[in-house]
């Protein structure tokens, strides 16, 4: 087909589905329009995608004083380089891997996820397979084919983790650059463990949002690092508050018999079983046995969770317990399954946590949840059903969705 038909033929899709009202769709309709537009944008993405990496190859943009496709994309269009320099990479991908292409044609690994495994399917470790890797990725987002990279490529690292922890060590760096208008801009490369621990601290010192707190996260972040730095010039530094807490998921087998099943942050972060071992010499270790949990029972003597509560909840949960739902512990709110005022107690078998946004929605008038802290259904008053159950701990919590109506 010419060109000028192609275009037309496009031209022509794009502009009736920017014609169509969606407030004269029912639900079921309105969801129908949203996933196949969305479907087919994924499938224009890909081709466009193939046509810039064609682009780049062949150099196409030798002579118009661009430095790649992605350059004169940019300069032309407006468009951002990076957007455009992340289609180059997903072409590449692509091209390197027909089982890749094959699963974003079928729909089970989206464009953005496939871009994440770039470098996965060009440069992937000695014996590994990348046929392995897609199957881990399919239906996930891109923040969690991310962290199963990670998990893939460590299970298939030449090194030991003993020496890959060492080279992280060595490569740690803090650094700051010339003033600007005012300002300072650094940046810091940390070691996983090292960097949730900062993370930890700054963020409970700045406080968890709020609907009355327009901060945004970064700005929470820089607020934290500077009441911290502010605290320890005061000398009023004095061991931190409960909610600093790094909390660590570590097999029992690792933990005591040296095995190498990973431990797991809970920001879903893999850490190495030794490193786990030694952050166990100096921290709280408490037993939370999976298939039981250890129900500490206050009854109805306190409302409140203790400390105690509050750790088992975030070994247990994790973060949000709402399917898709990825904020973590330290911003939840524990919440009573069976209200407090309805009678319930502040046991772990009536505690989970739920972010402050599915905590509003929880209690919403029409909302019907039954079941168990373990196994809760909610209806909601448009009908959707929800399923939450404790997610395993790492890059699965993404995995979760909400059920249909």
């Amino acid at each position: 087909m010419e060109m000028e038909a192609v275009l037309a033929q496009c031209e022509a899709a794009v502009a009736a589905v920017a014609s169509l009202d969606v407030s004269t769709l029912d639900r079921t309709q309105y969801f129908q329009f949203v996933a196949t537009v969305q479907r087919h944008l994924d499938q224009l993405h890909v081709a466009h995608a193939k046509s810039l990496r064609f682009g780049e190859i062949t150099h196409r943009y030798v002579g118009t004083g661009s430095r790649s496709m992605a350059d004169w994309l940019s300069s032309h269009t407006g468009s951002a380089f990076g957007d455009a320099k992340s289609k180059v990479r997903l072409a590449d991908a692509l091209r390197h891997s027909a089982e890749l292409c094959n699963a974003v044609d079928s729909g089970e690994v989206s464009p953005a996820t496939a871009t994440v495994l770039h470098d996965a399917v060009l440069l992937p470790p000695d014996g590994a397979d990348v046929g392995e890797l897609l199957e881990r990725v399919k239906g996930i987002d891109p923040k969690a084919a991310r962290a199963e990279v990670e998990r893939w490529r460590a299970e298939h690292a030449a090194e030991t983790d003993e020496e890959a922890e060492d080279r992280r060590h060595r490569a740690r760096s803090l650094t700051f650059g010339a003033p600007k208008d005012g300002m300072i801009t650094g940046s810091f490369t940390l070691p996983l463990l090292a960097a949730r621990q900062v993370q930890a601290s700054v963020s409970s010192l700045a406080g968890k949002p709020s609907d009355t707190d327009h901060r945004t996260t970064a700005q929470r972040y820089a607020d934290g690092l500077v009441l911290l730095a502010d605290a320890y010039a005061k000398g009023e530094l004095t061991g931190g508050r409960e909610r600093a807490t790094l909390v660590v998921n570590v097999p029992i087998e690792s933990l005591v018999d040296g095995a190498n099943t990973p431990a797991t942050t809970v920001f879903g972060d893999l850490l190495p079983a030794f490193v786990a071992r030694r952050l166990a010499g100096d921290a709280a270790v408490r037993q939370i046995i999976t298939n039981g949990l250890e129900v500490l029972a206050l009854g109805r003597a306190h409302r409140l969770a203790s400390t105690a509560q509050w750790l088992a909840l975030v070994a247990r949960d994790g973060g949000c317990r709402w399917p898709g739902c990825t904020i973590p512990a330290t911003w939840c709110d524990v919440d009573h399954f069976v209200p407090w005022e309805h009678g319930g107690e502040t046991n772990l078998d009536n505690l989970w946590l739920l972010c402050r946004h599915h905590h509003t929605e929880r209690h919403r008038p029409g909302v019907v949840l039954t079941g168990t802290v373990l196994d809760a259904h909610f209806t909601l008053a448009d009908g959707t059903a929800v399923h939450c159950v404790p997610a395993p701990p790492g890059p699965q919590r993404t995995r979760r969705t909400p059920a249909a109506a």
